[in-house]
């Protein structure tokens, strides 16, 4: 393990009192951490074990909101990865040393992804992987709802995955001056797939360490709020689709997404509404 570490506590301008707790928790636990602006993050310091906790003007989304902070960690210069880690997600121990060990393994590889587990029943998958239906405009979390402790880890090791899921992302900063930042257009979902897709383009590898192990509660940005998840999946889906393929596969995918999103909604009218809306603007979003 790299001695120099700093965790940067990223709150995307929350509505509720998660602020506060973060502070009041680390204050009781006697964690050294200081509060940061936006701004001056380029402020870090090698000291292994201090948090930085920023509060964010507004909510920027996930791409936008990780941009601000992973340029401005890149600008110091300390540091040679940035370990993205979802706020409903808990990682194991040894998680982020077999992320890098993986990393390590092959100068090509740009972004290292955990095994994801779920946080309530977990031995059971949530991810190992994501592959992408480019005629569907879906993606398939690999081995989702298999039980871990029965799966076989050298078939997972060997599976064929197109990215790796954002819970848990080990990103290469180096890497990045080729690739550059997440895309801001993409305000929640496929973010980090059009990211990846973007390396995999220039060259770069993204891989899944079989050894990082996270439990991750899962779809906490639209939880209560299902037709906003319609609606951000859909018109991300079409973005990323316009974004990577010709015009004749992102009308194909459009067609089949729609047919997808009437199965997944049981022809609720609201969510099919929102997903229309997101499908709209997934073709006109410059």
């Amino acid at each position: 393990m790299d001695s120099c570490l700093h965790i940067i506590v990223w709150d995307n301008h929350s509505s509720d009192n998660s602020v506060v707790e973060i502070k009041s928790w680390l204050s009781e636990n006697s964690v050294v951490w200081r509060e940061v602006s936006e701004e001056k993050i380029t402020q870090l310091q090698i000291l292994e074990g201090r948090v930085s906790v920023v509060s964010a003007k507004e909510n920027y989304g996930f791409a936008k909101g990780n941009n601000l902070a992973m340029s401005q960690v890149m600008q110091s210069g300390l540091y040679d990865y940035v370990w993205l880690l979802n706020n409903d997600a808990t990682a194991t121990t040894g998680s982020l040393d077999a992320l890098i060990k993986e990393m390590k393994s092959d100068a090509k590889n740009a972004f290292v992804g955990s095994v994801t587990l779920d946080a309530n029943s977990r031995d059971l998958v949530q991810c190992c992987g994501v592959r992408y239906f480019k005629y569907w405009g879906v993606s398939k979390l690999q081995y989702k709802n298999c039980v871990w402790s029965q799966i076989d880890k050298k078939e997972v090791a060997s599976n064929k995955t197109d990215y790796q899921n954002g819970a848990s992302l080990l990103v290469r900063l180096n890497a990045l001056k080729d690739i550059g930042l997440m895309d801001e257009r993409f305000f929640l979902y496929s973010e980090e797939q059009d990211w990846q897709y973007t390396a995999l383009e220039m060259g770069y590898k993204n891989v899944l360490a079989i050894n990082s192990i996270i439990y991750h509660k899962g779809s906490v940005s639209t939880e209560g709020k299902k037709h906003l998840f319609y609606y951000y999946y859909s018109r991300s889906a079409i973005l990323f689709s316009r974004k990577h393929y010709p015009v004749l596969t992102s009308l194909v995918a459009t067609v089949l997404l729609t047919g997808v999103t009437i199965v997944r909604t049981r022809m609720n009218m609201n969510s099919m509404k929102w997903a229309m809306k997101g499908i709209s603007e997934g073709w006109t979003k410059k």
